[in-house]
């Protein structure tokens, strides 16, 4: 129960940039020419930040996962960004062997994380996100699981999410809110924490 609530709130966090949360601490960032990771290379004039960070207010964030397609709408700002970066670290518990941000020469970011789920496996995650992050931005990402406890979740899953920024957040709806379908809404940072209680030892 505790691996499937996990996995859960990870792939929900994980819809800022159609990520993985997992991470034993904060991603690392890593110089784009491959050597050391820094914390905070560098960047030549007109290359991508460090890391990823979306443009504040409403989100519209449509995802496929093997053919599969849903949508959500979100109320993002810098605070809950920073926020999420460590919540998602807590609630991976120490999961996870790696996990980086790499921006790219060319333009976007190379993200990649090793987590150990337990029974729920090993999952190695692996994907590039493009866009200006004010407007719009594209993930397309590769998620392997092996030595899961349940046979079927041993397996390679290719995810393409796509958000689109709406303007300001509406009334009523709160930075850190997301809307699932059905018209189902939460608190991501709530969502966060209790999973974080949920597994701690």
């Amino acid at each position: 129960m505790r691996v499937k609530l996990k996995v859960s709130v990870g792939i929900v966090l994980g819809a800022i940039l159609g990520l993985s949360a997992c991470g034993r601490e904060e991603p690392v960032v890593a110089e784009p020419n491959g050597g050391e990771p820094a914390d905070a290379p560098e960047m030549a004039e007109g290359a991508p930040p460090a890391r990823p960070v979306l443009r504040d207010g409403l989100w519209v964030v449509a995802s496929e996962t093997d053919g599969m397609r849903s949508a959500m709408r979100m109320c993002v700002d810098a605070e809950v960004q920073d926020r999420m970066s460590v919540l998602g670290s807590q609630m991976s518990g120490g999961a996870c062997e790696e996990s980086t941000v790499t921006p790219r020469p060319g333009g976007g970011w190379t993200v990649r994380s090793v987590c150990d789920m337990g029974s729920g496996g090993r999952v190695v995650s692996e994907g590039v996100t493009t866009g200006n992050l004010n407007s719009g931005y594209r993930t397309e990402m590769t998620s392997t699981t092996t030595g899961a406890a349940v046979p079927h979740m041993n397996r390679t899953v290719a995810q393409v999410v796509e958000g689109e920024h709406q303007g300001a957040c509406p009334e009523g709806m709160a930075p850190g809110d997301l809307e699932a379908p059905g018209g189902i809404r939460f608190n991501m940072l709530e969502m966060a924490e209790m999973a974080g209680r949920a597994g701690a030892p």
